[in-house]
């Protein structure tokens, strides 16, 4: 009997028991599904955030000195004005009188260079030349002190002792013309002003004719710079003022402005062998300056009193035409396409476009681009 109460009862609890376990499975189901969308939105909403965090920056329009700059290349060159061209004054053979002669050698005021003797030649030789000089000198010189007598005597005429005075005038003078350029060992070639060598042009034992160049000497006085500029910016150079410059073997930026420099001229037209315009900047000499260096220039132009000008990272190109972005009262950014001038680097000159007291994105422009394509509103940092 006991056992069949006990049948019945498992019987009548067993559908209890699992329509139970039903809801709560229902119930278990149901919260994660909860649990998943609410994970979603969260995810949607970090996704929305991360969008609208890109940054960019705002300034205000304000008028200012400018100066532009345009970049080119260059080349550091000795003023002509400081070259000074060595030649011979006599025929002969060239002997180096010290073993040290070579371009970049420092020299000094009457340094003697360079010997030309004519003792081998059969003509032009400078030391016969000398000798019989000094002879007819000499005789010379007694018909003059014998002649001087006889005219106190009036012995001889007035015209004869002229005539006497006169040989011995012109034998003497060049006499003395001879021997300030020559010695026992030929004629004598000496630097007329302290610099250096610039260049060589002879050897050890050329024969050499009256006039021919041997070397030339640089004064330590000025240095040029030569400024090559593309002939569409032929309008550009009389407004350009000034330049700073670097060379390859120093981090030094140098300024025309600080050594004494200033413009000298500038070409019309290109050369035959370069298709650029030359424009040239005197300056104060620099030993750790070689002449020849290639120089990359920055040319400076006159600076214009009250300019707008705008950070080169607001400007963005469309179909040719550069634009800003103007952010209005609502906090709108609306596309304003601008004129440009000259720029120095960082910055550029809007001649038309853009007003005084207007804001514009000065970076991040191209942010706002993206974002007013995928129809977001960026945040922003406020930079005055």
């Amino acid at each position: 009997m006991k056992k069949l109460y006990f049948i019945i009862s498992v019987i009548i609890i067993i559908p209890f028991i699992f329509v139970s376990c039903n809801n709560s499975s229902t119930e278990s189901t149901g919260t994660e599904e909860n649990e998943l969308h609410q994970e979603a939105e969260s995810n949607d909403t970090s996704a929305g955030h991360s969008h609208d965090s890109t940054e960019y920056s705002l300034m205000t329009i304000r008028k200012e000195p400018f100066s532009f700059s345009i970049k080119t290349g260059g080349r550091i060159m000795v003023d002509s004005k400081d070259i000074v061209i060595i030649t011979a004054k006599t025929s002969g053979i060239v002997s180096m009188v010290n073993d040290y002669l070579f371009p970049g050698v420092k020299i000094g005021k009457g340094d003697i260079m360079f010997t030309i003797s004519g003792s081998q030649l059969a003509e032009g030789n400078t030391e016969l030349t000398l000798r019989q000089v000094k002879a007819d000198l000499d005789e010379a010189s007694a018909n003059y002190e014998r002649a001087k007598k006889l005219i106190a005597d009036k012995i001889i005429t007035e015209e004869n002792f002229l005539s006497v005075k006169n040989n011995y005038d012109k034998l003497l003078n060049e006499y003395e013309n001879l021997s300030s350029t020559s010695g026992s060992n030929g004629n004598v070639v000496s630097s007329p002003g302290a610099g250096y060598i610039k260049e060589l042009f002879v050897v050890e034992g050329q024969k050499v004719e009256p006039g021919q160049e041997l070397a030339s000497i640089v004064s330590e006085h000025n240095l040029v710079l030569r400024a090559d500029i593309s002939p569409d910016k032929l309008s550009i150079i009389p407004s350009v003022e000034s330049a700073n410059f670097t060379v390859g073997y120093s981090k030094r930026l140098y300024k025309i402005s600080e050594m004494n420099g200033r413009k000298i001229s500038h070409g019309k037209s290109t050369g035959e062998s370069s298709f650029y315009v030359p424009v040239y900047f005197r300056m104060d000499f620099m030993p750790e300056l070689i002449d020849g260096t290639f120089a990359e220039v920055y040319l400076i132009g006159k600076e214009a009193v009250n300019a707008i000008t705008v950070p080169d990272d607001a400007l963005l190109e469309e179909y040719g035409k550069l634009f800003v972005y103007v952010a209005d009262d609502d906090g709108e950014f609306l596309k304003r396409y601008v004129e440009t001038g000259n720029g120095d680097g960082e910055k550029t000159m809007i001649i038309s476009g853009l007003e005084e007291g207007e804001k514009i994105v000065s970076s991040g422009a191209y942010h706002i681009k993206i974002s007013q394509t995928s129809t977001a509103v960026p945040s922003h940092n406020h930079n005055h």
